[in-house]
């Protein structure tokens, strides 16, 4: 029974270095990942939306669409006007992406870029490939995206383009 304890008690001292290390370690990373994936976004801003000036963060939108989680949302502005509108929105594929969606005032998409991929090594990271998201550039977002009419579904990977065809009109739904 002593044994039992002395090893009981051993198990929980590890347990409980490991937990502290892993906080330490945590709060000395979290604000390098933050900044990291702030400048991920700003650099992706200026790719989906090139014609804008500037960007004006949006604080009064909705959180949720569907199963589309809208992340953030801002304004491109362009000499001193609205041009349209970037959100930056996640939501269930594969697995899940977070990609940035842009529109100008009349709804034509002017560009998709992802920021997050986490679907299958293979067919759903091709969804991140230029080749794949260059597809809804010039797309007319006043109505829902279809894949098959709209643009190429990723062969192999259907459940990853539905999710994305989801996202993106979700977000241009969520967006008025």
């Amino acid at each position: 029974m002593k044994e039992i304890l002395k090893l009981g008690f051993v198990l929980s001292v590890f347990a409980v270095v490991s937990c502290f290390a892993l906080a330490v370690v945590n709060n000395l990373t979290a604000p390098r990942i933050a900044a990291h994936k702030a400048s991920q976004t700003a650099a992706g801003l200026k790719v989906v939306f090139t014609g804008a000036d500037s960007f004006e963060a949006v604080t009064d939108f909705e959180k949720s669409v569907d199963t589309t989680t809208i992340m953030e949302v801002y304004t491109a502005m362009k000499n001193g006007e609205k041009a349209g509108t970037v959100v930056k929105a996640t939501g269930p594929t594969y697995d899940k992406v977070v990609i940035l969606i842009a529109w100008d005032n009349n709804k034509k998409i002017t560009g998709v870029k992802f920021l997050e991929n986490t679907d299958s090594p293979g067919f759903g990271q091709k969804a991140s490939e230029e080749s794949f998201y260059g597809q809804f550039t010039g797309i007319d977002g006043s109505k829902p995206v279809v894949m098959g009419t709209d643009f190429e579904a990723i062969s192999g990977a259907t459940i990853t383009s539905k999710g994305i065809e989801k996202i993106i009109n979700n977000a241009l739904e969520g967006i008025k």
